[in-house]
């Protein structure tokens, strides 16, 4: 297999949650709204608002406010390529086509490809990089109890064909009866690779929103994605030769553990890039690509999807052009486990087996790649925050304090947080919120630093060590150059000046 196209930018924007809360009424107008499930394979009412109107009408979600909309791929998830009305469970064997329905897409006439291209063409005339797909790992019309055959790959190759000639160049391959089936996943990838490599297949093994086995979460041990061997397994497979391998769905309460530990787990064996879905200061402070989810549509509804928190887009991809997603390097992983915690409501999630039950997520305390662990303190509030941190290959180093689910409530819980490198960064970007961060590096110095937040605004001075290697910024200082008018937490880069001959 040839290798993987390094820094390259996939991250996408997914119309899932968006889908989720749009609700269509008659004519012009729509409402959103909060649906009681949504899932793996989703709400029935969500798969049916991805459609002409929600997507490229007026105030539609390939209009959506995301600055750098030019990086990002506009991701058509699930009901794209199904009739209205089509529920999975009834009607699995007809997912997976890759044929534009044109009830949905009026606006898309011809054959299969030249369908994607109008939808593609129409896509990138709004600014994005282009449509994305959303795969269901299957066949149309696959019989539930046939293995991937030979039929099955000349299948797929007459669809990564479509593909070339329309343009498309991402797949997120999700559910279907070949969901787990680690040899078509990877004939996928391979096949890609050898008929039409500007074509990104994204993978993913289909598992529970929470990590852990279900009888042991249930009698509250603390769940750990490793504790499911086999999903863990079949992820280590995966993502030994995916492009770009999906960290999968999570509940809203455990967004950041779940996530943070299948990412801890999977990236020593990643071939490719990691994608960490809408956990965005996670994925640009370690390097990983994003699948952003949040939306207008959402604002104001619940503190869970992120809606009211738009800006940590812009701010995370904007310092992905400095410090680009990447494979390969040197992970580090603290023994140190911190536990979530969340008592769900009966009925509260799609999940049947969590509600009315108190249920724990368990995750590294911190997270490194091409650079140590950082050591983190406890903040005010007695509770140490989740960190992850990177040295990119630009030479850029980021830290990011992630909010802990404690106590009822999700929320930072601050602590001070201390990164030791080796050599002089290039520049530094620092995310969320913490009681301070204290920088130091062993080669080189600078006369002076300044720091400013990444999406512009004033730029202030911050004192520096006599020796001119070692900084430390506090929270107050952060919230005088982070303004922003909604809630998203803080990001600030730091600019080092008048760099000196390197010492040791």
């Amino acid at each position: 297999m040839k290798e993987f196209r390094n820094n390259q930018q996939k991250s996408y924007y997914c119309t899932w949650l968006a889908q989720n809360f749009i609700a269509e009424e008659t004519g012009e107008e729509r409402a959103a709204v909060r649906p009681q499930f949504t899932g793996d394979q989703g709400a029935n009412c969500a798969r049916d608002k991805v459609n002409e109107y929600t997507v490229f009408g007026k105030d539609g979600m390939a209009e959506n406010p995301v600055k750098q909309r030019g990086d990002l791929y506009l991701v058509l998830d699930d009901g794209w390529d199904v009739p209205f009305d089509f529920d999975p469970y009834a009607h699995k064997d007809y997912f997976g086509s890759l044929e534009v329905n044109e009830q949905r897409f009026p606006c898309a006439k011809g054959n299969p490809a030249e369908r994607l291209k109008a939808l593609n063409e129409r896509t990138k005339s709004l600014g994005w990089k282009g449509i994305g797909i959303w795969v269901a790992a299957q066949s149309s019309g696959k019989d539930y109890n046939s293995p991937f055959s030979e039929a099955d790959k000349e299948y797929w190759r007459e669809r990564i064909l479509w593909c070339k000639q329309a343009g498309v160049t991402y797949w997120k391959v999700d559910w279907g009866i070949l969901e787990h089936d680690v040899a078509f996943r990877k004939f996928l990838t391979d096949t890609a690779q050898e008929l039409y490599p500007e074509l990104t297949i994204e993978q993913a093994i289909c598992c529970p929103p929470v990590n852990g086995v279900t009888e042991r979460l249930q009698r509250g041990e603390v769940g750990r994605f490793q504790d499911d061997e086999k999903i863990s397994g079949l992820s280590k497979q995966a993502v030994s030769f995916s492009e770009v391998f999906r960290t999968y769905d999570v509940t809203p309460q455990f967004s950041v553990a779940s996530t943070l530990d299948r990412a801890a787990y999977l990236l020593p064996y990643a071939k490719g890039y990691l994608n960490v879905e809408d956990e965005l200061y996670l994925a640009a402070a370690l390097g990983c690509q994003m699948g952003i989810m949040r939306s207008v549509y959402g604002k104001g509804l619940d503190d869970w999807d992120d809606s009211d928190r738009l800006k940590e887009a812009d701010a995370a991809l904007f310092w992905q052009r400095i410090a680009p997603p990447f494979t390969g390097g040197n992970v580090e992983i603290s023994k140190e486990i911190l536990a979530d915690e969340w008592t769900f409501q009966e009925n509260e999630f799609w999940y049947q087996p969590i509600n009315g039950r108190t249920i724990h997520q368990g995750a590294p305390a911190a997270v490194s790649r091409n650079a140590s662990l950082p050591e983190v303190s406890a903040g005010q509030t007695g509770a140490k925050p989740f960190v992850v941190c990177s040295l990119n290959q630009s030479g850029a180093y980021s830290v990011a304090v992630l909010p802990r689910t404690l106590n009822g409530k999700r929320a930072y819980v601050g602590g001070k947080v201390v990164c030791t490198l080796q050599r002089m960064p290039e520049q530094i970007a620092l995310f969320g919120c913490a009681e301070g961060f204290e920088i130091s590096w062993k080669e080189g110095k600078v006369e002076s630093v300044t720091a400013v937040g990444l999406l512009g605004g004033n730029e202030i001075e911050i004192p520096l060590s006599k020796e001119g290697n070692r900084f430390y910024i506090n929270a107050e200082q952060i919230n005088k150059i982070w303004k922003t008018d909604d809630k998203s937490a803080p990001a600030v880069v730091i600019h080092v000046h008048n760099k000196i001959e390197d010492y040791k």
